[in-house]
């Protein structure tokens, strides 16, 4: 099974119009080539304005283990890649259920923040309309599951410390770092 590791955003790509998709090809093309370079088999798919690194089992097990010389040197492999805006690393949940959304992002704030004071802030976009929650509601019921489970962080809508992102695609994807 392929999960998604990275989310690759652009930017003025993505105004170019009807030959939009050209662009898009070469960035992803060139992405595979920065990938080649780093020894990593990773798959790049694009998906409506985005551009996904999938990885297997394998690499994200490697990943979670400890080992992460090969993804560092992703990283540096796809910030020299000339297109690219921001680089997110994603965690993507494959249920769609609002609870198993809830439970990923908790974790993911656990993980990534752990008993750091912080002050945070949920977005949502929904690509995908037909999902039972709108975007509003998804933020406020993810805020308050995030209060519930980690007591050192806040709330602060205005000026957050750290932006949560949340994207309901095809699969769900959550984030909070870019690079």
């Amino acid at each position: 099974m392929e999960r998604a590791v990275y989310l690759i955003k652009y930017s003025e790509i993505g105004v170019k119009g009807k030959n939009r998709y050209v662009f898009e090809d070469a960035l992803a093309k060139q992405i595979r080539i920065a990938l080649k370079k780093a020894g990593a088999e990773l798959t790049v798919r694009r998906e409506q304005g985005r551009i996904y690194i999938d990885a297997d089992d394998e690499y994200i097990s490697r990943i979670e283990s400890g080992d992460t010389a090969l993804d560092q040197k992703v990283r540096a492999g796809l910030q020299k890649v000339f297109g690219i805006a921001w680089i997110c690393p994603v965690v993507s949940v494959t249920k769609d259920d609002f609870d198993s959304i809830a439970k990923a992002a908790v974790e993911h704030m656990k993980k990534t923040y752990g008993d750091k004071q912080l002050t945070f802030k949920a977005f949502a976009r929904r690509a995908r309309k037909n999902y039972p929650m709108e975007s509003p509601e998804i933020c406020v019921e993810l805020g308050g599951r995030i209060l519930d489970e980690c007591p050192n962080l806040s709330v602060d809508v205005v000026n957050p410390q750290v932006e949560l992102w949340v994207e309901v695609r095809e699969y769900i994807y959550i984030y909070s770092k870019s690079i």
